[in-house]
């Protein structure tokens, strides 16, 4: 097990304006984390530091898509400007397109690659010899159960969280004997705003009704329920206070723990 820095760490978390990423900057600002906070909707970042800000937190905001070019070129140069070199980065923006394959798109593929995997390869890329240089710091990608195993309708994001779960252990194996830590965590379902909007749409098609879908997802998740946000935050919190062995985290299953 790796000793955390020592100081207070700056750390990147990007699609933090709601749902699970906005879950994960309010732990890590309990935890003293100083932040640089990510996402395309600047209101809602502004908010959101703001509030971290009145509790004691250093957080500093970037807009950015990053599936535009240098984008994380960008952000990092952002979290540089404010607190120096990122020690931590949780890589949790994302999308997840649901349809039947006949219906799934070049599209609707590219734009889940780009985020779960494309992305978080580029933060590697870019931070690995620094961090490999000081000989500490932490890449953790928000996962999914659908990277470990498959679900219907959900072509183009089980295989990019496949991807991303691919990535995760390629990084491990390659940064933890440089002193790096390389996690990816894989909840369920998550009661989060889209996962809610996605039940709607099912709605929509006239054969369930939205809450009946959110049963049908959680009793799809190995614990019989829902996640919910905060559940999957405060694991990332531990992983990034504690710093275990390991590198994919299974959230669903009883009790968590590392399937790597």
């Amino acid at each position: 097990m790796s000793e955390p820095p020592t100081q207070a760490p700056c750390t990147i978390v990007t699609g933090s304006s709601r749902g699970i990423g906005r879950a994960i900057a309010t732990g890590l600002a309990k935890d003293g984390h100083r932040l640089v906070l990510a996402a395309r909707d600047a209101a809602r970042l502004d908010e959101l530091a703001e509030e971290l800000r009145a509790s004691g937190c250093e957080a500093t905001t970037v807009a950015v898509d990053l599936r535009t070019p240098d984008a994380v070129a960008q952000l990092l140069a952002a979290a540089q400007q404010a607190y120096g070199a990122p020690d931590i980065i949780v890589s949790n923006a994302g999308t997840a397109p649901s349809d039947k394959i006949e219906n799934t798109t070049a599209e609707m593929m590219q734009e889940a690659f780009d985020l779960h995997v494309a992305v978080p390869l580029a933060f590697a890329r870019q931070t690995a010899a620094a961090m490999k240089t000081r000989r500490s710091g932490c890449l953790l990608h928000l996962a999914s159960s659908a990277g470990l195993r498959g679900y219907p309708f959900t072509s183009a994001y089980t295989a990019a969280k496949h991807g991303m779960v691919g990535l995760t252990r390629a990084l491990h194996l390659e940064l933890s004997p440089k002193g790096l830590q390389v996690y990816a965590v894989c909840p369920g379902f998550v009661d989060t705003d889209i996962t809610r909007t996605a039940a709607e749409a099912i709605a929509k098609k006239g054969k369930t009704s939205a809450a009946d879908a959110l049963r049908l997802m959680g009793a799809q998740n190995n614990i019989g329920r829902m996640h919910t946000s905060d559940e999957v935050a405060d694991a990332v919190c531990m992983l990034l206070r504690e710093r275990p062995t390991g590198c994919i985290y299974d959230l669903d299953r009883e009790p968590a723990s590392f399937c790597n």
